[in-house]
């Protein structure tokens, strides 16, 4: 027999699963009456309960609803000052190759004069390749080294967009979500994400770099202004 739990408990559980539900609960768009009703089953079932008023459901919608706006004010406090202490630069002419691990195990020390006085070099290492962004007039060198026939994918017209955060950044939740859906709405598609300690990079295509680093631009003055008055 399945553990049986708190309705408030099921409640929480059945909305953590849709993140558009929360998103909307805490910009306080939400009916919930209607969203007691729409769950009802769901509660009833992982509660392991035969019957529930729906207005005990509602209730409990309505507690988890203060404690998600109270967290997004705080997280979006944070959030905003770390966007407002950063620094933006923008990397044009970056060429994204993905490789086969086995291309680059014995090549590091080939590496370094690729990494040694370049414009741009950031190389990440998943689970079955290595993906190595890089400015465009390294790409010969660069195939020369792993040939052709190791390398998976290659992005050429790239950009890169480097956030650049005080060490806060570390710490806050949240950096990336924001820049991810700030571009989302926008039609900017991200081709590659890479973290290096204070540095956030964004690879997106170079048609896309302009409107990219405006849209941030505008929101670091955006919450430099607000945060000094």
């Amino acid at each position: 027999m399945s553990e049986q739990i708190s309705i408030a408990e099921a409640t929480r559980r059945v909305i953590q699963v849709h993140p558009s539900l929360i998103d909307g609960i805490r910009q306080g768009v939400i009916n919930y009456s209607a969203l007691a009703e729409l769950i009802r089953e769901r509660v009833l079932r992982l509660a392991n309960r035969k019957s529930v008023q729906i207005d005990a459901i509602k209730m409990a919608l309505m507690r988890y609803a203060e404690e998600l706006k109270e967290s997004r004010k705080l997280m979006e406090a944070n959030v905003s000052k770390i966007i407002a202490e950063s620094e933006l630069e923008l990397k044009n002419d970056v060429t994204v190759l993905t490789l086969h691990q086995h291309a680059l195990i014995n090549k590091f020390n080939a590496l370094k004069k690729f990494v040694e006085g370049s414009r741009f070099f950031q190389i990440i290492q998943g689970t079955k390749t290595f993906t190595i962004a890089a400015h465009q007039n390294l790409l010969p060198s660069l195939v020369e080294l792993i040939e052709e026939r190791n390398i998976v994918a290659t992005n050429k017209n790239q950009s890169a967009l480097i956030l650049i955060s005080p060490p806060e950044i570390i710490e806050v939740p949240g950096i990336v979500a924001y820049v991810s859906d700030l571009f989302a709405t926008h039609d900017i598609n991200i081709t590659q994400f890479m973290s290096c300690h204070l540095d956030t990079i964004f690879i997106i295509s170079r048609e896309d770099s302009i409107n990219a680093y405006k849209l941030l631009e505008e929101k670091i003055m955006l919450f430099r202004e607000i945060l000094t008055k």
